[in-house]
């Protein structure tokens, strides 16, 4: 946390009562606030008097004030001369030298100036600051903190010992408490309850753990006392944003653009406040391209630009950013893990390297939670402790996913705890209430930063943490960073490495992770014997869809479905699309209308493929039930690449309708192959883009051969692995089992392949024979 030490204020001279002499007018004008004036008069006493060492030293002052710093150091090296004992020039002399940049000086002034009266806690001060600047933090924190032995109440020494503290732990320089730094912020605030600047340092600390309704308070502190500091503003709109306050942020970012308009991150976070808002990509995509011109440099924003264009269907502006995000990747940058999964140019390797680079680390070392003692003991002497770790426990992808598996457990082998983090509600639904009941505990931790979440994680003894985030929306990696339980497994909720050697493993499968592909991950993988993906056998039938017109879908013509996030298609896959469309009369290509500029742009780029942009049809959002009715009205799911259908393919399968998917090369590319070999439908896993376009071709113009696809996929719902739940949760539990018992035999994780279970072995013998 780089934050900006405040220097102490120059106090002006006592103004003497009755300004008699030139000195003291000299004085009074620097009291009431005009520096130039005084050091015109200054400059004519020491004309005159030369030898006026007091005159020398308020030119010097007021010189400081009028940020001439050189020849602030020209004035206070005479009154120096003159009187050589005098503390007060020495701290004068040394703030110039620090102003200059001319630190070792400053800190030499200092240190006389202590020589002569070790008791002036503002020389202290002063001196730590110096030494922050000089990168010399240890030394800066001895300093400050004696500074704070003479004045308890010092509240700006208080502060700049936080930013210390701060600096100290990311920098690995000391092991310094970020705990610590916390206490040193409150004490500022105590200090000084009425400083914009102490609470805002609070607050930005208060975000870095995580415990956002803490930093918002101190957020609201700091704009309420200071309304024109534009950086306060704005990060009271990103954490009121990230709780869900889209409106309130909206207006906090308004006010910070009056005050700073040329602020990069104002403008990328009103883009995605714009974008939660819904309806206006718009306004989004041109708040990220004046962030992105702020700082053209920025991977951060730049990746946020390349992800809102993928939303938007503009590809047009796309191919700089595509390379400009590779470049910088391979250069070293860091980059959030999730929008790399789109990009068409990445390696498997690219996004291993850059998620490593942008994995959380945690912010305090020193201090990471007390595992109680829990005995290591082997399978079957006591019930293992799961705790799954996520925001999404609710109406969520993850959550429709997971809620069965939730249920399926042994509960005689495994007690399960739900430590939930989502920031935004409680979902009292039939589904949420489910997944609530589903486990012997629930926990909420959102509230809570991440060092308070980790101990209690670490309290209730928990053997096998299992996230179900990884970097996704409201994510909380400062958790598993602290490593609050022995074995940590990464699963489901990001389709890829997680980077962080925090997390010990990761579930896949044959298909996400295939042999041979452990160079491309962080984690040990985990192979699970059919589908790395969970589902839930006990959802809702899937309901009779309202008629095609209704729908506006041609009564005749093959309708190719892609409910797929508009962020997931691109140009070299809509070029296939389309030319499959053209091939095919009356044929008509189904999308999830996700804002009016991306309708608007795909139907623009079908007319420049050569295709009607009538052809288009755009389904908008709907409620779950609606939803998966609607697949029962498309003949084919076309599924994109390199981010495959994860959650949406499961759910078009699960109505009946086939999915015809290109095999990819990272995890990301390759969710539907296992979903479709999990189900009994390898022939739609195609192995290249002709044979992509081939099969499509094919699908649409044999009607027979896709009947007969649609009449196995609806007898293998009930006989394949891919929603037999029970089977499936068997086969985790068995992994969970397998990196339990090397834990227990003192053997570091490694790559593991967890047998299948005898197909014949009923359920209650299949429990007990792990």
């Amino acid at each position: 946390m780089n934050q900006r030490i405040p220097p102490r204020p120059i106090l002006p001279p006592r103004r003497p009562s009755t300004p008699a002499t030139p000195l003291a007018r000299a004085a009074q004008c620097f009291q009431q606030g005009d520096a130039a004036q005084a050091a015109r008069l200054c400059e004519e006493i020491v004309r005159k008097e030369p030898a006026d060492a007091r005159a020398w030293q308020l030119l010097g002052m007021a010189r400081i004030v009028g940020e001439q710093f050189a020849p602030a150091t020209e004035a206070l090296q005479q009154a120096l001369a003159l009187d050589g004992r005098n503390a007060q020039t020495l701290c004068l002399l040394g703030t110039a030298y620090s102003r200059l940049g001319r630190g070792d000086e400053a800190i030499a002034c200092f240190d006389r100036a202590l020589a002569i009266d070790v008791r002036q806690a503002p020389v202290w001060y002063d001196r730590g600051n110096v030494l922050h600047t000089l990168g010399r933090h240890a030394q800066a924190l001895e300093s400050l903190e004696r500074a704070l032995m003479l004045a308890p109440n010092f509240a700006n020494a208080w502060l700049n010992r936080g930013h210390v503290l701060a600096h100290l732990k990311q920098s690995k320089e000391a092991q310094a408490s970020y705990k610590e730094a916390l206490a040193s912020y409150r004490k500022a605030v105590e200090a000084d309850p009425k400083s914009p600047t102490a609470w805002f340092a609070l607050g930005k600390a208060l975000t870095q753990v995580h415990r956002l309704p803490d930093a918002l308070t101190c957020y609201e502190k700091a704009v309420a006392l200071d309304d024109r500091n534009a950086e306060a503003w704005i990060s009271y709109g990103a954490t009121l944003l990230n709780l869900g306050g889209i409106d309130d942020a909206l207006e906090a970012f308004d006010k910070a653009e009056t005050l700073n308009p040329n602020a990069p991150s104002l403008w990328s976070h009103r883009a995605m406040a714009l974008h939660k808002q819904g309806g206006r990509a718009t306004e989004a995509v041109a708040a990220l391209q004046k962030a992105h011109a702020l700082a053209p440099h920025s991977v951060s924003i730049t990746m946020e630009l390349m992800h809102m264009l993928q939303n938007a269907a503009d590809w047009q502006p796309l191919p700089p950013l595509l390379d400009a995000v590779r470049d910088l990747i391979r250069a070293g940058e860091a980059a959030s893990p999730f929008a790399m999964l789109a990009h068409p140019g990445l390696t498997a390797d690219d996004l291993l390297k850059a998620s490593v680079r942008a994995a959380t680390q945690p912010d305090d070392e020193a201090v990471l939670p007390t595992r109680l003692d829990t005995p290591a003991t082997p399978v079957g002497q006591r019930r293992l402790r799961i705790g799954y770790l996520s925001s999404d426990l609710h109406q969520h992808p993850v959550g429709r996913l997971m809620a069965g598996a939730f249920g399926a457990h042994d509960k005689s082998r495994f007690e399960i705890f739900a430590f939930s983090t989502n920031p935004l509600h409680k979902d009292q639904s039939p589904l949420g209430q489910r997944i609530h009941g589903a486990f012997d505990h629930f926990i909420d931790l959102h509230t809570g930063g991440d060092a308070q979440a980790a101990d209690l994680i670490a309290w209730h003894k928990i053997d096998i943490l299992v996230d179900l985030n990884g970097p996704t929306a409201n994510a909380r990696p400062g958790i598993t960073a602290r490593r609050p339980a022995p074995i940590q497994v990464a699963y489901l909720g990001h389709p890829g490495t997680t980077g962080m050697g925090q997390m010990d493993y990761i579930l896949g499968d044959r298909w996400v992770t295939p042999p041979g592909a452990a160079a491309e991950f962080s984690e040990h993988i985990v192979r699970l014997p059919e589908c790395f993906q969970a589902n839930d056998n006990l959802r809702e039938p899937v309901g009779e869809p309202p008629p095609r017109a209704e729908l506006k879908l041609p009564e005749q013509g093959f309708v190719f479905c892609c409910f797929n996030n508009t962020y997931k298609l691109n140009a070299p896959m809509f070029d296939i699309w389309m030319r499959v469309l053209r091939q095919i009369p009356g044929s008509v290509l189904w999308l999830v209308a996700a804002e009016p500029q991306a309708e608007d742009n795909l139907r623009a780029e079908a007319r420049a493929r050569g295709v009607d942009g009538a052809r288009l049809v755009f389904a908008p959002r709907a409620g779950y039930d609606l939803y998966m009715a609607r697949y029962r009205q498309a003949d084919l799911f076309l599924d994109t690449l390199p981010f495959n259908a994860g959650t949406t393919a499961s759910d078009a399968l699960w109505a009946g309708l086939p999915v015809l998917t290109q095999l990819g090369h990272s995890f990301a590319g390759r969710m539907a192959a296992s979903l479709l070999d999990a189900v009994g439908l390898p022939e739609l896993i195609a192995r290249s883009a002709e044979e992509y376009e081939a099969t499509a071709l094919r699908l649409a113009t044999e009607p027979g051969l896709l009947a007969a696809l649609r009449e196995r996929l609806a007898a293998n719902l009930q006989t394949t692995p891919l929603f037999d739940t029970r089977r499936f949760t068997r086969h985790l539990e068995r992994a969970y089992e397998m990196v339990w018992t090397r834990h227990v035999q003192g053997l570091p994780p490694a790559e593991l392949d967890v047998p299948a279970l005898d197909t014949a072995v009923p359920l209650s013998a299949a429990a007990a024979s792990t």
